[in-house]
């Protein structure tokens, strides 16, 4: 009796290793998925940011070849049209990735670093600011909070720099009153360029064209850029001036039909992997465009 209860404990000691090894090997087999996955994921992400930078380059071909060809920057040009899902195959043809990328004109948008100078906020752009958040059903406080962040990133008489300086708007995330909608809103009708750049009257949209110009209501300036889109287009800015009621009230205002500063957005997936790219560019002249920033 005592010799087969030694090889009942037996048998059933053995299949105890058995199961322990099986339940190790499973998990060793998977992490090794696991990793697997992980490594195919990462090789994935690096050739898709490959994608991207491709894409950025591509971007600055036509904004270069776009100064060459073209004295006014427009909205109908080659540069302005979105790309949605454009397929991309590998040199083998056993992969595919889908790439969406869009240019955008930042000078046809209200630049936050005119809020202040020196350190000291700018009254005459406050006050723009603040028309143009109440076209857009936003507080006016906000234009306070705003130029206060851009006045607290200069250096001025006996006074340093209190805050580093916001390089996009999305860096406004970082105050109280604004969240992520409020970002992707403002996104649209700001930017954040280095000095006093003009707004370009052939891409601004009518809610910053009424807030730049002083006393521009919001519906002459929707008629005005109505005219523009169908291709009534601004050849200079004396042609702008007398389009308005009064072109005098705009003499000392900063309006240009030419920008050099733009804004590159791209998106690729492919295989595991989903990632965008956004990028600060600047022209000059007939050399290819500067990247000025780049952020994943």
């Amino acid at each position: 009796m005592t010799a087969h209860r030694q090889k009942g404990m037996a048998v059933v000691g053995a299949l105890l290793v058995v199961a322990a090894t099986s339940l190790a090997t499973a998990a060793i087999m998977e992490r090794q998925t696991h990793l697997a996955d992980t490594l195919m994921g990462e090789r994935d992400r690096v050739q898709a940011k490959w994608l991207l930078r491709g894409g950025l380059d591509w971007a600055r071909v036509v904004l270069q070849l776009d100064a060459r060809n073209n004295a006014v920057t427009l909205k109908n040009a080659v540069w302005a049209q979105p790309i949605a899902g454009l397929q991309i195959d590998t040199p083998d043809g056993h992969r595919r990735a889908l790439f969406s990328g869009l240019i955008e004109d930042e000078q046809g948008k209200f630049n936050l670093t005119r809020l202040a100078s020196g350190g000291q906020v700018n009254t005459a752009e406050l006050g723009a600011l603040q028309t143009l958040l109440s076209r857009l059903s936003l507080p006016s406080e906000l234009a306070d909070a705003i130029a206060q962040r851009v006045a607290q990133s200069q250096t001025g008489p006996g006074k340093p720099a209190s805050a580093m300086a916001l390089r996009c708007v999305e860096d406004l995330g970082a105050l109280d009153m604004v969240d992520r909608v409020t970002v992707a809103r403002l996104a649209d009708f700001l930017t954040v360029l280095p000095g006093d750049t003009p707004v370009n009257v052939n891409t601004a949209s009518a809610e910053v064209l009424s807030a730049v110009v002083p006393g521009l209501d919001l519906g002459l300036a929707h008629s005005l850029v109505q005219e523009r889109d169908a291709g009534v287009w601004f050849i200079n800015r004396a042609n702008f001036l007398n389009r308005l009621n009064e072109p005098k009230r705009a003499t000392r205002i900063r309006l240009d039909v030419r920008s050099d500063w733009f804004k590159v957005s791209g998106e690729v997936q492919f295989g595991h992997a989903a990632t965008g790219m956004s990028a600060l560019l600047q022209r000059q002249k007939n050399a290819p465009p500067q990247v000025r920033w780049v952020r994943s």
